[in-house]
């Protein structure tokens, strides 16, 4: 990545709240690092059930989910459980999604259904960076025209500090 977009990255992201909700710690971990690099506060989360908590405390701005929560599964069921409980209860956070098993008919349900992107592991950091930089910058562009609802403060306010509820 050039210094450039190194330092363009790490101005959207400068501020930003994002939750990876995802069993394996090593994905976590990798996420956390990866984004924490380019100036994002990242919690995690590693079953659905402490990503709901982390919510109902958190100003969150993105938020990266796995499809599965348990090693031998691998239906998505889960993880399609767990993104509408997100959209039903937080509907302008944005959810990318993150999984080993891809599934080309899940993947177009729930893009359809508002998420607003669906990665298969093993992800391409640039693929993920550029995903994510683009959705901080389009909800912050929606916040600042003034959207549907009024934005409020995120903690640790900042260029980011939009976050919709």
């Amino acid at each position: 990545m050039s210094t450039v977009s190194a330092h363009s990255l790490q101005a959207s992201l400068a501020n930003c709240t994002i939750l990876v909700i995802d069993d394996s710690e090593a994905v976590r971990t990798a996420v956390e690092v990866l984004l924490s690099l380019h100036g994002a506060r990242v919690l995690a989360a590693a079953t659905p059930d402490e990503g709901l908590a982390a919510l109902a405390h958190e100003g969150v701005h993105l938020i990266i989910q796995d499809m599965n929560f348990r090693r031998e599964a691998t239906s998505g069921e889960e993880g399609i459980a767990l993104f509408h409980e997100i959209r039903a209860r937080f509907p302008h956070v944005p959810i990318v999604l993150l999984t080993a098993w891809t599934h080309l008919e899940t993947a177009v349900e729930l893009v359809r259904a508002g998420a607003a992107d669906y990665i298969a592991k093993p992800w391409d950091d640039a693929r993920l960076l550029t995903s994510v930089r683009n959705l901080i910058d389009l909800g912050r562009a929606r916040a600042g025209r003034g959207a549907t609802r009024r934005p409020r403060r995120a903690r640790g306010r900042g260029r980011c500090g939009w976050v919709r509820g």
